[in-house]
């Protein structure tokens, strides 16, 4: 700035040296000024470049520049903040009882933990004579069936299930249609079940629940193929022993090995009769291909597995078989294969099989069998179709004539597999013999049914 100044200046000019020396010691003033104020600058910022120089370290010198003064220690930190007191143990946390008000719903200071809440529902109705049962000349809404379900966990290795069904074949009143089975309105407590899940290869629940014996009971109506439960075609049911909706009082124990290719169930009970001798029920089930895991079970995985499952069940009840005055222990064992493999295109075929041997007295079912094939097509529209056929057939102990038989022939409409689905059922039964009339006895019907889950 100062050459810049003085350049300026013509050496030519005319002008005194006086006027220059006044210039020059303007010049001197205002260097004087910069000066200044350049250290009053720095004083400024030594603080700052202080407080940078502890933060980001400097770039590296020249070779030939000396070594940077060395830094001055950081201050020293504060202390440490006393610790907190330490959370009370799970044991501690869990081990107290709670009050009246906490487990009184309306004084209930903290919010229950969630649960679900469900609902399931069919409704059926039939062509089929009412006089004539072989005719199919007749028109009826023969049931719809809901069940309510609820359930959670209370604690991480305990549970609760609550579930309610209602099963309504007139819609007002007392049935007299031998074709509806349980001849009335029915509403009742479907499972009340309180589950130690401890393992998986381990588990305990009891109340009332369902009998484990066969893959039909585990997967009930929802969840297999066909509109009717087997073993119920003749006035003679061919069916384990089990209770109402496939119920009973009592307790199980089971669990899965292997992550569910071997699952095992035991379970025991007295359907609330003191005056009567326990059921003892049992089933072991081994899946080949995908597992097949739980305490309950499908009929069909409806194209969600490549599945082999292989199962035996067995039950043995004393003085199980009464007729009047005669006596004789309950017994039945059974086998049942489920084969269902998916198909290219996204459908599916399913193979089923079941035999039941019943120690019972004359009169009824001794022997059972069912065999099931069907096949899923690839969707279509919004769903899969599924034609299916189911053949059964039983054994009446002492009868000297033909045994019933039963061929049932359905086609579904899958929209979201058991979830939503709608199926036509033709069914033709042989009954028998007559023994009044010697005229073999049949039966016709064409089903309509839908179902929906919600879940």
């Amino acid at each position: 700035m100062r050459e810049s100044l003085t350049e300026s200046l013509p050496h030519h000019d005319a002008r005194s040296k006086v006027e220059k020396s006044s210039v020059t010691r303007s010049l001197f003033r205002k260097r004087n000024v910069l000066r200044s104020a350049v250290g009053l600058a720095l004083l400024l910022l030594m603080p700052s470049a202080a407080a940078f120089a502890q933060t980001d370290a400097p770039p590296p010198p020249p070779a030939d520049a000396p070594p940077p003064a060395a830094p001055e220690p950081p201050p020293a930190a504060p202390p440490p903040p006393p610790p907190a007191m330490a959370a009370p143990s799970a044991v501690e946390a869990e081990a107290k009882p709670p009050t009246n008000t906490e487990t009184m719903a309306a004084t209930r200071p903290e919010v229950l933990p969630p649960i679900d809440v469900g609902a399931w529902l069919r409704v059926g109705s039939k062509f089929q004579g009412k006089s004539d049962p072989s005719k199919i000349n007749d028109f009826q809404f023969d049931n719809a069936y809901v069940e309510l379900h609820a359930g959670g966990k209370i604690h991480k290795k305990v549970g609760v299930t609550l579930n309610l069904n209602a099963n309504f074949h007139t819609f007002g009143g007392p049935s007299t249609d031998a074709n509806s089975p349980g001849g009335s309105n029915t509403a009742a407590i479907e499972d009340a079940i309180i589950s130690f899940d401890f393992l998986d290869e381990f588990h305990l629940w009891a109340g009332h629940l369902l009998v484990p014996v066969d893959r039909a009971n585990a997967s009930g109506p929802f969840f297999m193929i066909p509109w009717n439960y087997p073993g119920f075609f003749s006035p003679v049911a061919a069916a384990p022993k089990e209770g109402p909706s496939g119920r009973n009082n009592g307790a199980v124990i089971w669990g899965d090995i292997m992550g569910g290719r071997l699952t095992y169930l035991a379970g025991v009970f007295d359907n609330a009769d003191i005056g009567t001798s326990p059921l003892y029920s049992g089933r072991v089930r081994v899946a080949l291909l995908d597992p097949e895991p739980g305490f309950w079970g499908n009929g069909s995985y409806f194209g969600d597995k490549d599945l082999l499952s292989i199962g035996v069940g067995g039950q043995f009840q004393k003085h199980g078989s009464t007729v009047g005055t005669t006596d004789k222990d309950w017994s039945e064992v059974n086998a049942d294969l489920l084969l269902e493999k998916k198909i290219p295109g996204g459908g599916w075929a399913t193979v089923e099989g079941a035999y039941y041997h019943f120690g019972v007295l004359d009169g009824a079912a001794s022997d059972a069998l069912m065999a099931l094939a069907a096949y899923a097509t690839p969707t279509i529209g919004v769903g899969n179709l599924q034609p299916m056929v189911r053949y059964q057939w039983e054994k009446i102990k002492g009868n000297t004539g033909d045994n019933p038989w039963n061929l049932d022939a359905a086609v579904s409409y899958l929209i979201k597999g058991p979830a939503l689905r709608v199926i036509a059922t033709y069914s033709h039964t042989k009954l028998g013999v007559d023994p009044v009339t010697n005229t073999t006895l049949t039966a016709n019907s064409i089903q309509l049914g839908a179902q929906a889950i919600f879940f």
